[in-house]
Parts: C-alpha cells; structure tokens; sequence
C-alpha cells in the first residue's frame, strides 16, 4: 500500500518551513532569566528560532500579554525590580545548590512570561551596548509585532548586528528574512551563506534550512551530497524535520548510498521526536520488515500515533490492521471508525470500502456516530489553533 517516496514534494514542504530544532544556550538563558516569579517557569519556548519571523504572527489579541486587560496590573509595568528579582533569582539557585552559569537575563525572563514592552524595554539598552543576545531579542520582538509595531526593516538591522558578532540565533532569522523577503530585498544567495554561518556555529535549524537549498539548488548549485552533510549534522543534533528528509535521502539513495537500515535508523528517530509523517513511514517499514525487523504490533502502535494526529493514510492503514487483527486484536467496530475519519478526510481505499459494506447496520451506525464524535472534537481542538489573522489586518489594527 505503501505509495513511492517523493522527495520533490518534501522539499516543496520542507522549504515551505517545518518545525525548528531547539537552542539549547536560549532555554538556559530563558530558564535562569525567570525562575523571578518565585515559581517555575514551565516549559520554555522550544528557542528563539520559533520566535523567528519564519513562524506566523500571533492575532493581535494574543500578541502581547502584557497590553491585554487583565486583573493582575503588575503584567502591565514596564520596568522591573532588579534588587527584588536577584533576591529571588539566587535563592532559588542556592536551594538547588547551583550556581548560575550565565548572568540572570531579565530580558528573556520577561518574554518568556509575555512581559513583551518589558523585554524590550530590559533588552534595547543591552543591546545598544553591544549585547549581540540582546540585539537577537529585539530583532525577535520587532519582526514579529510583540509590544510593539511591527518592523521587520528594523528587526533586520538588529539581526545584522548580533549576526556580526557571531550569533547564530540571529544568523538563522537574518537567514529567513532574506529567503523570504521581508524587510530586506530577497537574496537566496544571502539566505545560503547566512544559513551556512549559523550551521557551522552549531544551529541544527540553519544546517535543515541550508540542506533544503543545496537540494532545491536555490542560492547555490545543487549539491545533494554536502545537503545529506548537512542533514545529518542537524538529524544528529536532534531535529526532527532533518531526521525525516536524512531518511528520505536514505530510501532513495540521493546524495547518499541507498540503505533501507539507515531510513529505518532516521524515521524512527523522527517519529519518536514526533513528526507525524516519519510515523507513518517507520511503521511502514516495521510491517513490511525493511530495514529493520518486521514488527506488525510495533508497526500497529505508530499508526495509531499517527492517526490520533489525524494523518488519514495512517487512519486507513491502522483501519485495515483491525479489521484483519493484524498487529493489534481485531476490532470492526474501532476499524470502521477510523476508516470513516479517514474518508472524511479525502482518503479512498477500495478494500476498506467494500469490507465496509458489509457490515452489519448496528456497526456501521456506531461507527459513523463515533467518528463524528472524534471529528467534533478535533475540529474544536483545530479552531483553538487555527492561523492567525493575516499580517496585514495586524498592521492595520496597529496603526
């Protein structure tokens, strides 16, 4: 069942942005920053590169905490207590009987918490001293409109400037601001050499980005060998969507020998990390045995992974192994369920098709019922998530 690997279409996608490899320097500086609430701080954001312009602005009613009503005032100041905060900062420290590796960065503190007009504000006289982490910030803050209007003209300049000092973080967006063309006159050609910079700085995301322009052949000649190069180098620093496309490369032997072990290797990394497409294709493999060992139950499980994340074909592929047991106990009507979601979704598969005329009324009824239940409930899950508004309307809204 397994449809022939396009790899032109995953450059197309790929190129189009995928999800970016965490900075491991940025969550340290963003968890030392602001443990000043004088309670965890949650989970940090994956980097500043998924703060870049690459990913879409927020809607102007989310975009900045810190101007929103709300009950607590204090969310609205737009300076900080730094005697106050140190205290807090240290003692937090010495209970964990550690000491800081990098000064208390209230400016990442404050944006992690959404304190946006503080960050900049903490931010602007660091970075006019010269505070390449600091220019990075604002770079962030104003490409992306948060605390502020919008201005990826001056978001470039201030990426240009930490860049120049060597920062990878500012590389990479610097990097997608001329790939995409915005604030600067597009210049794949400057997008590669930024990209390439950041990448031998050790930016996972930059090395991806530059893979997906050698294999693309825009900015440079085509060079599918030194993009696998640098698809490993940034699969092996844990990025998922480098681990998926190194995989790729591996099933169809571009810039690479062919060698299924090694695609089995890379989706199953990919897929751990959780990309949904890479789940299917390892389970693929399990229940086929290529590359790896065949496992029908492992192959089974990652379907279901995938299909809970609404991919159809994994949908119709773990609606066959119920009907059939195979893998996993068989089950008609979870079977028919999830081949009705599919089939909602654009998917057709003609062996589904007639097994499922041939069940029983009560079955198919309970089927439909339970799909559309699973389907209300996505479509709910979906609109919590759905695109912000356009650019543009953000603008204006700011103006």
């Amino acid at each position: 069942m397994k449809a022939p690997f396009l790899l032109s279409a995953w450059i197309m996608l790929t190129l189009a942005g995928g999800q970016q490899a965490a900075a491991q320097s940025v969550e340290e500086r963003i968890e030392q920053g602001l443990n000043a609430a004088g309670e965890p701080a949650g989970k940090p954001p994956s980097g500043i590169e998924q703060m870049s312009i690459a990913v879409k602005p927020e809607r102007l009613s989310d975009a900045d905490v810190s101007l929103a009503p709300s009950a607590d005032t204090s969310r609205l100041r737009t300076t900080l207590d730094p005697a106050g905060i140190s205290q807090r900062i240290d003692k937090g420290l010495t209970a964990a009987g550690e000491a800081s590796a990098f000064p208390p960065d209230y400016a990442f503190g404050a944006f992690q918490r959404g304190w946006f007009l503080t960050a900049f504000s903490l931010a602007l006289e660091r970075a006019e001293a010269g505070d390449g982490v600091a220019q990075t910030l604002l770079g962030v803050l104003l490409s992306r409109g948060l605390g502020v209007k919008p201005d990826v003209a001056a978001a470039a300049d201030w990426f240009r400037l930490a860049g120049n000092g060597g920062d990878p973080e500012a590389l990479y967006a610097l990097g997608q601001l001329y790939l995409d063309g915005r604030g600067v006159e597009a210049d794949p050609a400057k997008a590669t050499e930024l990209f390439r910079q950041a990448a031998d700085h050790g930016h996972a995301g930059a090395a991806r980005e530059l893979a997906y322009l050698l294999l693309a052949g825009k900015g440079d000649e085509t060079n599918a060998m030194l993009a696998a190069a640098y698809l490993s180098r940034a699969a092996r620093l844990g990025d998922m969507d480098a681990q998926y496309t190194l995989a790729g490369l591996f099933m169809e032997g571009v810039g690479v020998v062919s060698d299924e072990s090694q695609a089995a290797r890379w989706f199953a990394e990919a897929a751990k990390n959780g990309h949904v497409g890479a789940q299917v294709e390892y389970a693929i493999l399990l229940f086929n045995g290529r590359g790896i060992g065949k496992e029908e139950e492992e192959a089974a499980y990652w379907f279901g992974r995938a299909a809970e994340a609404d991919n159809p074909a994994a949908q119709i592929r773990l609606a066959r192994l119920l009907a059939e047991g195979r893998g996993v106990a068989k089950d008609e009507s979870t079977a028919a369920r999830w081949y009705l979601i599919a089939k909602g979704r654009g998917a057709e598969d003609d062996f589904m098709e007639g097994w499922f005329r041939r069940l029983d009324t009560a079955t198919r009824d309970k089927a439909a019922a339970q799909a559309a239940d699973w389907t209300d409930a996505r479509r709910g899950w979906t609109l919590a998530v759905a695109p912000p508004a356009d650019r543009q309307a953000v603008d204006n809204a700011l103006e």
